[in-house]
């Protein structure tokens, strides 16, 4: 099977245009390797791929997840005369749904005689005859069609396909560098990495936990939520990261209703130290303003201040409602509804801070010894490296997990798990 595959916004790269469809076409290549042999030429403004594999249905599910590609179609590849065009333009039709269409012409190749409007007339008045002679009813219909047979004259030979595919859009994966994502086992965080994953980042994810304190839920959703956004984006590295003892310090010298803030910022430093050994220069949160109490826009301004690296929000103006239906579409909504023990809910205040002030959170951490925990958070998670095979999803560990021993516990208020 031959697919033509068009592109949209890397066209407007000028000068950079190659090194975007480059990276497109290996991202096509590790897409169907596992289907047998995949040969790829780039053409004028797109680009042609033929593929051992007939199972429409599997090319359909594994475009859906190519960022950059615009559109696509099952393709005939003929010579540029006006017969072939024809036989394979009636070819197209014959396997299309409708009762009325339209011929739509390209001609970046203008070594062929003829304008566009003209051979869309020639082709069109053929195909209109064919069905005549055939028994079949179809009507011609330039404005609304139900089906429209397309013909792209490029590179000395003509494409010639039927129905046209979307694609979902965005920049080749891997064209926009590095960012570390902070993922939670809920909706918002594996939509935020998805979102950037679709203007070309390669998202290493975080996932901060309070194993063994909780259960294992919340280990087990975010592997199973990184297995699904891998298919994104071909590889992952995902970061375990044990939060208990950094907890523990917090728990033991701070209020309450203060707590939320002060374990967003110790995240925030921790995936810092994962951005510095990743070489990441952003880091990634799927925040919300006004979702819940840290997302106020004074938290938020009071979290970013432990940042030395800018924290991107691709939600930070979505609803919840647009969310969920991102969570759908994609395929993490079923995981991310599951319930599970957030290490972040750990005694804290039913009514916490939404307007915290910097310099009493500065004064807090000065009386704590935070630093060295966090470099620790590091050097004993767990790290697991996620590789797309196609059909499934294989992991390999890269470094295997040390975890805090004894109780959790809370001195200053006689908390306990």
């Amino acid at each position: 099977m031959q697919i033509v595959v068009h592109y949209h916004e890397i066209a407007l790269k000028g000068n950079n245009r190659n090194l975007f469809v480059k990276r497109l076409v290996a991202n096509l290549r590790r897409t169907f390797r596992d289907l047998g042999e995949v040969r790829v030429r780039t053409l004028y403004g797109r680009i042609t791929f033929s593929l051992e594999c007939e199972d429409i249905e599997e090319i359909h599910r594994r475009m859906s997840g190519v960022f950059g590609v615009a559109n696509y179609a099952c393709v005939r590849e003929v010579p540029q005369e006006l017969e072939a065009m024809r036989q394979a333009a009636w070819q197209a039709l014959q396997e299309a749904h409708g009762s009325t269409f339209a011929v739509r012409c390209r001609r970046p190749d203008k070594s062929f005689p003829m304008r566009s409007t003209a051979l869309e007339r020639e082709i069109g008045g053929y195909l209109h005859d064919q069905c005549r002679l055939s028994g079949r009813e179809m009507k011609v219909d330039l404005s609304h069609p139900q089906i429209t047979v397309r013909l792209e004259l490029v590179n000395k030979v003509a494409l010639v396909s039927g129905e046209r595919f979307p694609g979902p859009g965005g920049l080749p994966v891997g064209t926009a560098g590095k960012i570390v994502g902070l993922l939670s086992s809920g909706f918002d965080s594996p939509v935020a990495a998805w979102q950037l994953m679709k203007r070309g980042a390669e998202i290493v994810l975080c996932h901060f936990h309070s194993y063994p304190f909780t259960n294992k839920a919340s280990l087990d959703n975010c592997r199973q939520l990184a297995e699904i956004l891998t298919r994104y984006q071909y590889r992952t590295r995902l970061y375990l990261v044990g939060f208990a003892p950094v907890q523990e310090e917090l728990l033991s010298l701070t209020p309450a209703d203060m707590r939320m803030i002060l374990y967003r910022r110790s995240m925030i430093r921790i995936a810092s130290l994962v951005a510095a050994r990743e070489g990441a220069p952003a880091l990634l949160t799927g925040e919300s303003l006004g979702q819940v109490a840290s997302q106020t826009l004074t938290n938020m301004r009071v979290i970013d201040q432990a940042a030395e690296l800018p924290i991107l929000r691709p939600l930070v103006g979505t609803d919840k409602e647009d969310i969920l239906q991102a969570a759908r579409r994609i395929g993490t909504y079923e995981l991310s509804a599951r319930p599970y023990e957030d290490c972040c809910s750990l005694m804290l205040s039913k009514h916490p801070c939404t307007k915290a002030r910097l310099r009493e959170v500065l004064e807090l951490e000065a009386n704590m010894e935070l630093a060295p925990l966090e470099a620790q958070a590091v050097e004993w998670a767990e790290i697991v490296d996620l590789f797309w095979q196609g059909r499934t999803v294989e992991q390999k560990i890269i470094q295997e997990p040390v975890y805090k021993e004894g109780p959790l516990v809370c001195p200053l208020e006689q908390e306990s798990l």
